[in-house]
Formats: structure tokens, C-alpha cells, sequence
């Protein structure tokens, strides 16, 4: 078998033809890229101070009033996301997001984050190959039952954030007696409370003391506004959250739409090339073509 596909990966007319059908995608792809990093470029960056309604890109460290635990990772964080692979087919899909009520401070005040359907462009904090990251999943109940590869990414409090997104005004300005009703109910659009929290931190850690706080607080409450006029999340725009800052982002964005741009056609005029060539050894088209 590995013969076979040794042969077959070496064979030019594979190659031609994955370079005709891939070509056009990678082309397109890289007027998308191109697109989304003229955008970047052209949204103004705003300090918190300063934001106005509307797409704003903001840098600052990650905090919050209190942490979450990674379930995977068992690590303090303000948001995590866990997402599985099939090993078999790459199939990517979101199981679990929570997050805690997440903000951005870059000095001159801080902004309320909520990361849903956010396009994350973090480091993994849990490896894909970790077979022991596997089995704490599986016991956790987010296995499906297929072998199934799983990622975690998470934002630590103090982490250096850069948020492109939309500065809206926050339907939850206004605290809901009926919607928040009680300690463990979710804040606004749906933060995890400090009293949940709480709980999902002693069901990590079974050995904490279920009659003393589990130590979940980092910063004073009365430091952070749980309900303020504006908030940052998913609107017409993108909306990605990176460890990366703006000129990296660019930059990236640069060269991979050049490498896109220029050999999507160059892949796709070989390929045909190939094929034309392969097509006249065989005496499939006329000797003078």
C-alpha cells in the first residue's frame, strides 16, 4: 500500500490536474485575503477612550473580574473554546464556548468583549496530538463517540488582545431582573456569573472545599461594568480576536494573498500544460498542436 501511494503521489498528472482544479480557489482566495487586509488597514485605529459606534480595532491586555478552568487544560482563563477534529475526514467543529465577562484595557479605560463567532487567530492551548488531552476530553464527556482530536483555545487574563470588531450599543445596558434573576444566571448576552463559575471550578477540582469560594476572583467587581452603554461582538464585519497585532496581521495577510494571487494561476497553467503535454504523448491530439 505504501508502494501504491508513493507511485501515485509521483505521478506528474496528479499534480497537473489538482493544479487546474485548485488554481481558481487560490486565486479567489487570495483576493479575499487581499480584501481583508485593505479593510484592516483602512479601519482607524481607536483607543477605548476614543471608539466610536461602528468596525474598530482596539489593543490592549485581556481582564476580568473573575477566571474561568479550561476544561482541558485546567487553566485560569477569562474564555475558552474547545473544537474537535474527525480523524478521519478533518472534519472541524465547535463543541463548547463559555466565557466570563471579558474586557480589553489598553490604558485609557476598558471595553466589554463577547467573543461569540469570533474568528480566533490564537495559539492552541492544548496540542491536537496530545493523546492525553484525548482522554480528559473523552472523560468529559465531549466525545461523540467517533476518534475525534481535540484543540483548546483559551484568553488568560493579561494576554495582549488585538480585537477588530463592531462597537455597538449593548441591548443589555440595562440589568433584566427576569433574565438575571438569580446568582447563577448568565450576564447580558451570555457571560458566565461568578457563582457558576464557581461551581464549574470545584466540579474541575473536586478536592477544593465546596463550603469556601474556590478562589475564582482576580479583581474587585466594582472595578469592571457588567452592564456598560456599548460593547464589542459579531456585526456585519468581521471579527477576529488574535494574540497577533495589526502590523503582524497585515503583514500575513501580505504575503499570503501574493503567494495566492500569483500562484493559483501559475499551479493552473502548468496543470493544463501538463495534461496537453500527457494528452499528445498518449497521440490523443495531433501531432502539430
Amino acid at each position: 500500500m505504501a508502494r501504491l501511494i508513493t507511485w501515485f503521489l509521483s505521478q506528474p498528472l496528479l499534480w497537473a490536474v489538482l493544479g487546474v482544479v485548485l488554481g481558481p480557489f487560490f486565486f479567489l482566495r487570495g483576493f479575499r485575503l487581499l480584501q481583508r487586509k485593505r479593510l484592516i488597514m483602512d479601519i482607524p485605529r481607536s483607543t477605548v477612550r476614543a471608539a466610536a459606534l461602528g468596525s474598530v480595532e482596539i489593543s490592549g491586555r485581556a481582564a476580568g473580574p473573575y477566571t474561568l478552568v479550561a476544561p482541558l487544560t485546567h487553566t485560569d482563563c477569562l474564555f475558552y473554546r474547545i473544537v474537535s477534529q474527525t480523524g478521519s475526514k478533518g472534519k472541524r467543529s465547535k463543541l463548547r464556548e463559555l466565557c466570563a465577562p471579558l474586557y480589553v484595557d489598553d490604558g485609557t479605560g476598558t471595553l466589554l468583549i463577547y467573543p461569540e463567532r469570533a474568528e480566533l487567530q490564537i495559539p492552541a492551548s492544548s496540542d491536537l496530538t496530545d493523546y492525553d488531552q484525548i482522554a480528559i476530553a473523552n472523560t468529559s464527556g465531549y466525545s461523540s463517540g467517533d476518534p475525534e482530536l481535540f484543540r483548546e483555545y483559551s484568553i488568560k487574563p493579561g494576554d495582549q488582545i488585538f480585537v477588530l470588531g463592531t462597537l455597538q450599543e449593548n441591548l443589555w445596558a440595562k440589568r433584566d431582573p427576569r433574565a438575571e434573576s438569580s446568582k447563577l444566571s448568565r450576564i447580558g448576552p451570555g457571560f458566565v456569573s461568578a457563582d457558576e463559575a464557581d461551581i464549574l471550578r470545584h466540579e474541575a477540582f473536586p478536592l477544593l472545599d465546596p463550603s469556601l469560594p474556590s478562589g475564582v476572583a482576580v479583581a474587585s467587581p466594582d472595578e469592571f461594568d457588567f452592564h456598560p452603554p456599548v460593547i464589542v461582538m459579531k456585526g456585519h464585519g468581521p471579527f477576529v480576536i488574535s494574540t497577533n497585532s495589526q502590523r503582524e496581521i497585515v503583514t500575513t495577510l501580505s504575503w499570503k494573498s501574493i503567494l495566492y494571487i500569483w500562484g493559483g494561476p501559475i499551479a493552473a497553467l502548468w496543470g493544463l500544460w501538463e495534461i496537453l503535454r500527457q494528452a499528445k504523448a498518449a497521440g490523443l491530439l495531433p501531432g502539430n498542436f
